[in-house]
């Protein structure tokens, strides 16, 4: 007969043995566990990582074809410009850009309309009056109440910034007509969202192509 207290401490010692070790998820008595709040973690991060490995890849495709795109295009017209027009196209394709076609094909349509809108702005007060401060203010006003007007929020602030470009633009090379100045910028952005759709267009038909494969087997 054990006194009371050895029991006791025998008790202790052979729970602390069958007790799963804390060193690790899996142990001899119990099979593998994953909190599901860390599972969760987990799968959360994949798709963060997948995500920007996607938008990093589709960035870097983006701006290789729109820049030798508006390299070579604005360079056939203009020459002295064409490393600002390669600029404007890659810039337009970066802001078409977005993670999936649909919204893509909206921001790209939204880019062209506000350019559009910017262009013709400009090249009306710069071939009826001469560059100034306030002239471009009111100007990019302008251009940003129109797009307002039609509902394109996003849009009028391209526009705006759509006039100042083409108005600093005109300024540093004088040469070049107000017209043909946003002549060439408006194709430009339509060549650079053009570059994110066709890009939006070849990564979901990949990834469409990717899944069937991967449900095929």
């Amino acid at each position: 007969m054990q006194p009371g207290w050895v029991s006791q401490w025998h008790d202790i010692i052979f729970s602390e043995r069958r007790r799963p070790r804390l060193g690790g998820l899996v142990s001899g008595q119990l099979r593998p566990y994953l909190p599901k709040q860390m599972k969760s973690v987990l799968n959360l991060d994949a798709i963060r990582r997948s995500l920007a490995l996607s938008r990093a890849t589709k960035a870097i495709i983006v701006v290789l074809l729109s820049y030798s795109g508006g390299l070579y295009f604005t360079g056939l017209l203009h020459p002295e410009s064409a490393l600002f027009g390669a600029m404007w196209a890659a810039v337009s394709g970066l802001a078409s850009m977005q993670d999936d076609l649909p919204g893509t094909r909206d921001a790209a349509a939204l880019r062209v309309w506000g350019t559009l809108v910017g262009a013709l702005v400009a090249a009306s007060y710069l071939s009826v009056l001469p560059f100034s401060m306030i002239g471009l203010a009111l100007a990019a006003g302008l251009a940003a109440g129109i797009g307002a007007l039609f509902k394109l929020t996003d849009g009028g602030r391209l526009s705006a910034i759509t006039v100042t470009v083409i108005s600093i633009l005109t300024v540093i090379n004088p040469d070049l007509h107000p017209i043909s100045n946003a002549s060439l910028r408006f194709l430009e952005s339509c060549f650079g969202s053009a570059m994110a759709l066709v890009v939006a267009l070849t990564w979901t038909g990949i990834g469409r192509l990717w899944r069937y494969g991967k449900k095929s087997r």
